[in-house]
């Protein structure tokens, strides 16, 4: 008797080919889903060779990284995953990439991920360009750029996956849109910086701005206020004129969260200042003061800028304390709150002083405390500081950034370089006209 041949076994990722009616199946297995069901391509041919030949070209686009999962997934579901996906971020700075990207979900959130192309994306970025944000303004161009590059991350991440081919926002350009990029980003001048410090100074010096010197380190060093919050008394080395930036404080979804610096390179080490180590000798002498005032309720914890109980400061305090320094720049308002006049608590000492500083000018423009971070970049590059410093003592990754974002041209430069081009040419011109007459 004639024993059966056996069927000729298949290596793992071969895919088979079986017959089915008249036509001829072929199927390949990708992988398996994390509920353990199996991904799968197949298809139907005439022949047998023409199944086989279906079978190899797709086991090669799959071996080529060509094929992805056949999921039906959305753009908002695999925005959602990628979100959660992103560890290496704060809570709020993944809650600001959400924000970002909604900007695109509205219009594209419920297409397949799979259907997305080129086009697509070209149309959101039509829509957002006109698209009404606060303030009755346009999105800006940056605005729109951060809601591409979070577009381009979420598809470069859904190509790795092999849920889609290419990235369909790499045929995508950020179109040149004329905003008022500086709308919301302000930098004082030189003399609106100097009135700022001396009306700052002498408020700290009268006791009526305890946190002067976390606003003057934002100021004369470029602090983030997460960054400036966050200090304790063991990151300064007032003796080598060090500082280091090794944690923040900053509001996040759940309140005030501390932790790790923005990126990698907000992790740094810096040289202080003159006018810093000096403002911070003294405000070591006056925590000190104060921890003795309050005894056995002082909470020892080495904040550098404490509470008056040695805890740590809410960070919204710093726009407070900026806000009432700019009230004082104010002449109409200067010495004035919700209770009358605060002149009596000024010492009379250095009443006649503080006068004088704050009727000396006119009111300040409405900052915060990350304005004071752009004043400090604006001014050092004015002050000829090479870029590649000012870029490190932000905490940037490169010096492009520090001159993109952070470099603002003041008035008075603008005048300073005006060029004439034809000196001359009225006094031609006088000339010609009187040859004539």
């Amino acid at each position: 008797m004639t024993t059966p041949k056996k069927a000729k076994a298949r290596g793992n990722g071969q895919g088979t080919v079986r017959q089915v009616g008249k036509k001829w199946r072929w199927e390949i297995t990708l992988g398996y889903r994390s509920s353990g069901s199996r991904i799968s391509r197949s298809g139907y041919e005439e022949t047998k060779g023409k199944a086989e030949a279906a079978k190899n070209a797709a086991l090669t686009d799959y071996s080529r990284g060509l094929i992805g999962e056949p999921d039906r997934v959305t753009v908002a579901d695999f925005a959602a995953l990628w979100l959660r996906r992103q560890h290496d971020v704060t809570a709020r700075t993944a809650k600001k990439y959400g924000q970002e990207l909604d900007y695109a979900l509205e219009h594209i959130g419920s297409m397949r991920l799979q259907d997305v192309r080129p086009h697509h994306l070209k149309d959101v970025v039509a829509r957002l360009v006109v698209r009404e944000m606060r303030n009755d303004t346009r999105m800006s161009r940056s605005t729109l750029g951060r809601t591409l590059t979070r577009l381009r991350s979420l598809f470069r991440e859904a190509v790795a996956d092999q849920i889609i081919y290419v990235n369909p926002v790499d045929g995508v350009k950020l179109p040149k849109i004329s905003v008022n990029e500086a709308a919301s980003i302000k930098a004082l001048n030189p003399d609106q910086a100097a009135r700022l410090h001396t009306i700052g100074a002498a408020l700290y010096d009268a006791g009526l701005c305890r946190l002067w010197p976390a606003l003057f380190l934002a100021l004369g060093m470029g602090l983030r206020r997460g960054e400036v919050m966050g200090l304790k008394w063991a990151d300064v080395d007032i003796e080598r004129g060090t500082l280091r930036v090794r944690q923040t404080r900053v509001m996040d979804v759940e309140g005030i969260v501390t932790g790790n610096p923005k990126t990698t390179n907000s992790r740094r080490e810096l040289h202080l200042p003159g006018s810093v180590t000096a403002l911070l000798r003294q405000h070591r002498d006056a925590q000190k003061a104060e921890r003795q005032g309050a005894g056995d309720a002082w909470q020892e914890g080495g904040v550098l800028f404490a509470t008056a109980l040695g805890e740590w400061t809410h960070p919204d305090n710093l726009n407070r304390a900026l806000g009432a320094v700019l009230d004082w720049t104010d002449p109409r308002r200067a010495g004035q709150d919700g209770r009358g006049s605060v002149w009596t608590r000024v010492p009379r000492e250095l009443r006649a002083g503080l006068k004088a500083a704050v009727l000396g000018g006119e009111r300040l423009p409405g900052i915060s405390p990350h304005d004071l971070r752009h004043t400090y970049a604006t001014l050092a590059l004015r002050h000829g500081v090479p870029v590649e410093v000012v870029s490190k003592n932000l905490g940037h990754g490169s010096p492009a950034i520090t001159l993109t974002v952070y470099r603002h041209v003041l008035d008075d430069e603008l005048r300073a370089t005006v060029v004439d081009l034809f000196p001359t040419l009225p006094t031609a011109r006088l000339h010609a006209s009187a040859l004539l007459n």
